[in-house]
C-alpha cells in the first residue's frame, strides 16, 4: 500500500477512535506497522501504557514479512509500552518469546478459521 494511504488509514483509525470515544463508547486501538517508515506515524495518538490490539492475520506469511513485524512489534512495545497486547490469530514463538519472557502481558484471540478447525467444522 503507498505510504499515503497508510498514512490515511491510520488517520482514519484514530479519528473514528476519538469519535467512539468521546461518544462513550470504550475502544482498544488496533495498531498497525509496516517498513520503519511507518514507525513516525503508526503510533502516534495511542495512548502510552494503555491496552492495544494487534493481529498476525496475512502479517507473517514469510521470512520477510515476520522480519518486519518482529521488528514493528518491538518498536511498538518500546513505543508506548503498553500495558497489554491483545493479539488476535497466531503467535508465534519466534516473534512473541522474548517480549512473554519479559513480562508484557499478551491475550491471544485465535483466528476464526483456527477454532473452526480445532472443532473439526469445516
Amino acid at each position: 500500500m503507498p505510504l499515503s494511504m497508510q498514512i490515511w488509514n491510520t488517520y482514519r483509525n484514530r479519528a473514528l477512535s476519538f469519535w467512539m470515544q468521546n461518544n462513550g463508547i470504550n475502544v482498544i486501538p488496533n495498531v498497525v506497522w509496516g517498513h520503519e517508515n511507518t514507525y513516525e506515524f503508526c503510533f502516534d495518538g495511542i495512548q502510552r501504557g494503555s491496552t492495544v490490539s494487534i493481529s498476525t492475520n496475512g502479517c507473517i506469511r514469510n521470512k520477510a514479512d515476520r522480519y518486519y513485524f518482529k521488528k514493528g512489534l518491538l518498536k511498538m512495545l518500546e513505543t508506548i509500552a503498553p500495558e497489554t497486547v491483545i493479539v488476535y490469530s497466531n503467535m508465534p514463538n519466534d516473534i512473541f518469546e522474548n517480549s512473554i519472557k519479559k513480562g508484557i502481558n499478551f491475550i491471544n484471540i485465535p483466528n476464526y478459521h483456527d477454532t473452526i478447525r480445532k472443532r473439526g467444522v469445516e
